[in-house]
């Protein structure tokens, strides 16, 4: 069970609010060099080079400042750095030169919204959710059939806590277009709903329809397991890190699975991949690793992998438990106590730490 608890958190981020899906910009009327500057700024952000494209983005705009699309690719790779105050005054730019402009709204209520997710106060910060909705509004009225308007407006709904009004909205937008991240966007918000089963239906459908998408497999072997269906979420996860072996996420998840089925030395495995391609993001690669290398009878690099996973997430009383627990098998009594404490002040009542405390005085 401790094992889960975690990921229903992790799941939570299946994916963000869908970012504007933008057309290819038209042809402009102006000198060659500013085609040249701005069909090079979208092929840059569409190889996700993004500080490369902001340049030539930056560059683009000072040639022609009015041209509506220059200013909404400028945002658009604003908007992938964390630059959003920049963002949505471009956006606004661009809406003033081009009323008609609705990939220019959506990418205004997304950067809204990305203004709230980054705020330091989200409680506080909840009027722009409100200016999201009010830009997408406006982004209805120009074009009620562009799709991604409803998925953004399902994401801001899921944020406000309105999950039926978040569900209406993504439905509304897979009505218009079948689109892999608003299934799984959709699937996120059944799981804050309690609503596993209509979530694994929905990415079972995802799966089978879109096959090749790794965001889909992966949410969908996060849910199996969620659901106790190991098995089925270890075939799930070992096809998302085929498709896409460069993200450490597949292989973080793909060992939380082996993990569950008690396999430690594929658990380690995975784990050490994960670890491997993205040292610092993943604390639960490192708490996972530690604890494969525990049962498999290598306390020290237990230890080692256990105490990188608490200088991490210092507020995550299972990492300090399994530490204690490395510290207690290799001897250390001491330092098996001083985890197990730890445990116990970030957790009151943690029974396994309690025992366990106990067995050390």
């Amino acid at each position: 069970m401790r094992l889960l608890l975690p990921m229903l958190m992790l799941i939570g981020s299946f994916a963000g609010p869908v970012a504007a899906q933008a057309q290819n910009p038209q042809p402009n009327q102006g000198n060659n060099q500013f085609q040249e500057l701005l069909n090079l700024c979208v092929q840059l952000f569409r190889l996700a080079r993004y500080q490369d494209a902001l340049v030539v983005c930056e560059r683009s705009v000072r040639s022609n400042p009015t041209n509506p699309d220059a200013l909404y690719w400028l945002a658009r790779t604003q908007l992938r750095l964390g630059l959003t105050t920049a963002a949505v005054e471009n956006l606004r730019r661009a809406i003033s030169h081009n009323a008609a402009y609705v990939q220019a709204y959506v990418a205004l209520a997304q950067a809204y919204y990305d203004q709230y997710r980054l705020s330091d106060s989200r409680e506080t910060s909840k009027g722009l959710l409100e200016q999201a909705l009010m830009v997408l509004r406006d982004a209805e009225r120009v074009n009620a059939k562009y799709a991604p308007i409803f998925a953004t407006r399902g994401a801001v709904y899921s944020a406000m806590g309105s999950f039926d009004r978040a569900v209406e909205a993504l439905n509304r937008s897979l009505a218009l277009e079948r689109d892999p991240q608003v299934i799984g966007l959709l699937a996120n918000v059944y799981l804050k709903q309690s609503k596993l089963d209509d979530a694994l239906g929905l990415l079972d459908e995802g799966v089978k329809a879109f096959p090749k998408d790794f965001t889909l497999r992966l949410n969908y072997g996060i849910a199996l397991l969620i659901k106790n269906e190991t098995a089925a979420a270890i075939e799930q996860l070992k096809q998302a890190t085929i498709l896409n072996p460069a993200e450490a996420e597949g292989y973080v998840r793909l060992g939380q699975a082996y993990q569950a089925a008690k396999d430690w030395k594929n658990a380690g495995a995975n784990f050490q991949n994960a670890v491997v391609k993205s040292p610092f993001k993943y604390p639960e690669a490192y708490a996972g690793l530690g604890r494969a290398y525990l049962e498999l009878g290598e306390a020290a690099k237990a230890r080692e992998n256990l105490t990188k996973a608490v200088a991490m997430d210092p507020r995550n009383a299972e990492y300090f438990y399994w530490l204690g627990r490395a510290n207690e098998a290799l001897g250390n009594k001491g330092g098996a106590k001083e985890a197990y404490t730890r445990a116990l002040q970030l957790r009151p009542g943690y029974k396994d730490a309690e025992e366990a405390l106990a067995r050390v005085q």
